[in-house]
């Protein structure tokens, strides 16, 4: 039987790893400083390591967002089983790995490979959200008890995760398009938007 507490353990060791995570992101920064940098002043290593600020503040917001999605899926949460355990630990490697594909980002030119590793762990991130979003609502008995199935949003991870994957194609495929592909998942919103209205006509 699967205890309250594990559930908190479950949840608590999520919020550890990606907190650790996070904050490795920002430890090449501070190598920065520690190489011996040529650089005098501070601008200097700011206009230098230009690649190395912007990787950090966008695989920041990277994993910010992605532990909300995880988080307000926790809030449905009322139990927990195997498969949910082991699509949680699979989720978990790829937040782990965003740090170090984040300094490839910062280290190695702009190439199909380069941009694949990167855009492609996000966009699996997301299809593990979107697999514990399908077991929460296929589920009932993983739900709290005042938890309806209709109030788990699939369509936002769906359309999320397919936006990712449509930003691997098109990032790898079009070399100058590269990590800008990614501005795709500011149309998930409009696209859920549109659905649900189409879906109440159909009701209607």
């Amino acid at each position: 039987m699967r205890s309250d507490r594990g559930l908190d353990r479950l949840l608590t060791f999520v919020d550890a790893v990606v907190a650790i995570a996070i904050t490795l992101l920002v430890l090449p920064l501070v190598d920065l400083l520690a190489g011996g940098r040529p650089e005098t002043d501070l601008a200097g290593v700011f206009d230098h390591d230009a690649a190395d600020f912007g990787a950090f503040l966008l695989s920041f917001a990277v994993i910010a967002r992605l532990w909300w999605v995880h988080h307000r899926l926790g809030e449905q949460l009322g139990a927990y089983d195997g498969a949910f355990v082991l699509v949680n630990l699979v989720w978990l490697v790829t937040i782990v790995f965003l740090p170090f594909a984040t300094q490839v980002v910062a280290t190695y030119r702009v190439g199909r490979l380069v941009v694949a590793l990167y855009i492609g762990t996000i966009a699996v991130s997301s299809a593990c959200l979107l697999l514990l979003t399908v077991l929460i609502w296929r589920r009932p008995g993983l739900r709290r008890e005042d938890v309806e199935g209709e109030d788990i949003n699939l369509p936002a991870a769906l359309i999320a995760t397919v936006l990712l994957f449509l930003a691997l194609v098109v990032g790898v495929a079009v070399p100058s398009v590269n990590y800008w592909a990614l501005l795709l998942l500011f149309l998930s919103g409009p696209v859920e938007r549109l659905i649900r209205r189409r879906a109440g006509r159909r009701l209607g």
